[in-house]
């Protein structure tokens, strides 16, 4: 009998800042789970899980909330439409998703990845 061993995520230490890498690994060694807010949201926009394990392997950290423990993450999905996920990473072992939703051009600017100030609103 052969036991396949899995590859353990590669994880922050803690205070420290998440990476993409970070996440990436999370996300291949399906150590993540979704908020109920998240999924609603999801469902909402017509999101659909594989969008969003797709944005989270390939987009970027656009935001930082490290007093959280949390990365805004931002890409394309399938369809090339504009996703953000909300990443926790307060659980060294686990990677959670409190929101998904698709950004809206009153919010945000630079291809939906830097959110607009007061006045530009």
């Amino acid at each position: 009998m052969s036991i396949k061993a899995s590859k353990a995520p590669t994880t922050p230490i803690p205070g420290t800042l998440i990476s993409e890498k970070n996440i990436r690994d999370f996300v291949q060694n399906e150590n993540y789970e979704y908020y109920n807010h998240a999924i609603t949201e999801a469902k909402k926009d017509g999101v659909e899980p594989e969008d969003v394990v797709y944005v989270l392997l390939t987009g970027k950290i656009i935001e930082r909330y490290p007093k959280r423990h949390r990365v805004l993450v931002h890409g394309a999905m399938l369809n090339g439409l504009p996703l953000h996920v909300v990443c926790d990473y307060s659980d060294k072992d686990m990677m959670y998703l409190p929101t998904v939703y698709i950004p809206s051009d009153k919010e945000w600017a630079n291809n939906y990845q830097r959110r607009k100030k007061q006045g530009e609103r």
